[in-house]
């Protein structure tokens, strides 16, 4: 019963976030698509080397052939929520700064992480502390909103 619910709230986790994109213009998910894909490409990244090193194990999981990465926050939350900031905080990078540092304590510390390790049991942290991955995430941050501010020239080219 306990892995049918973890499985349906991997399946919301993964799908859900998409639906979203629907309050968005066109042109808006086109400027800021790329770091989103950008930023879940350095969280697969981060997955693989996790992996490797042993910072967690992956207990529940729902696309077999990634059993040992959290692909449906890569794919879904984490994706649709960078753009979400990025729509929110454009500019602004202080406010984006702000905003990663609460989502992402949110998630490495306290209350997702806490939901999803001790009362889902979806994964188990290893060889990294919740604070270790909240300054990796912090720090990954700031790398993605370069990438956007680079991007972003590139944007302004086309218009």
């Amino acid at each position: 019963m306990n892995n049918m619910i973890n499985k349906i709230v991997l399946w919301t986790i993964l799908i859900a976030p998409w639906f979203s994109l629907f309050f968005l213009k066109k042109d808006d998910i086109k400027r800021f698509m790329p770091v989103s894909i950008f930023a879940s490409f350095l969280m697969l990244l981060y997955n693989v080397i996790a992996y490797n090193q042993k910072h967690w194990i992956v207990k529940v999981t729902i696309i077999p052939w990634f059993k040992h990465f959290f692909m449906p926050g890569i794919l879904g939350a984490f994706l649709i929520i960078t753009l979400w900031i990025f729509y929110y905080t454009y500019r602004k990078f202080w406010v984006y700064l702000i905003t990663n540092v609460i989502l992402d304590f949110m998630f490495a510390i306290f209350p997702i992480h806490y939901l999803f390790q001790d009362k889902l049991k979806i994964y188990q942290l290893i060889n990294i502390t919740p604070w270790g991955r909240f300054v990796l995430f912090v720090s990954l941050s700031i790398i993605i909103y370069g990438y956007h501010r680079w991007q972003e020239t590139i944007y302004n080219k086309n218009i």
